[in-house]
């Protein structure tokens, strides 16, 4: 399901013209459930890596170039010059805080190889030790995901959601049109179809793709045994 076709199904279900659902109108039901479903769903098409480099003497590290928007770190390795990986510790920024300024009292120059991170701001993360040197960092990261060209900036007139789980798109979209159209009736329909398939579509992100059939085995439904004596 491409834009223009979101727009024709949202009017179509609605029985509204675009002189009361225009596409600016709809443009803000798409974002907001846009918005819903990456903050429900952890699914693949978020994910992604990068390789960067920290700067000596500086603890903070750069996290603001993704061209989708950096949203959360899931890991941090730090790459040693001799392509030695270690994997760095996720602390919070008081533990960071209290390890500094403690080692710091010993040490007027504390600086070296990083241990832990920790998120700082939207566009910072926080390393500790202070590097002591330049470093090679690899990150995994979730970014937001492409936009439906809804006239937010984005050009795009399928995504990776319209494509592979556009009920999902419909469905909170309606829902969020019915709930401006004051239609509470279908709006708690929509809104019942749009979490039911919120959820499949989570099952199929978040557990059948991270299965491994050799390790975990085929998954199987239940069957009702039947009893043999009629009873």
């Amino acid at each position: 399901m491409n834009y223009s076709e979101l727009l024709t199904n949202v009017r179509n279900y609605t029985e509204v013209t675009s002189d009361v659902l225009t596409n600016t109108v709809i443009n803000v039901f798409i974002t907001n459930i846009e918005n819903r479903i990456d903050r429900a769903i952890d699914g693949d098409y978020q994910r992604r890596f990068a390789t960067t480099t920290c700067t000596a003497n500086n603890a903070f590290l750069d996290v603001s170039g993704p061209e989708g928007g950096f949203r959360f770190a899931r890991a941090v390795q730090l790459v040693k010059a001799n392509d030695e990986r270690v994997w760095l510790q996720q602390r919070d920024t008081t533990f960071m805080d209290e390890y500094s300024v403690e080692r710091s009292t010993t040490d007027t120059n504390f600086t070296g190889e990083p241990k832990y991170w920790a998120n700082w701001d939207a566009t910072n993360l926080m390393l500790a030790p202070t590097p002591n040197q330049v470093y090679t960092i690899e990150m995994w990261y979730n970014e937001s995901p492409e936009r439906l060209g809804n006239g937010s900036g984005s050009t795009s007139t399928t995504t990776f959601l319209s494509n592979n789980a556009p009920e999902v798109l419909l469905y909170g979209t309606l829902a969020e049109t019915f709930s401006y159209l004051k239609n509470t009736q279908d709006m708690q329909l929509y809104d019942q179809k749009f979490q039911a398939s919120l959820s499949e579509f989570a099952q199929e992100q978040m557990g059948r793709k991270r299965r491994d059939e050799y390790v975990d085995g085929v998954l199987r439904l239940p069957l009702k045994s039947v009893d043999p004596g009629g009873n």
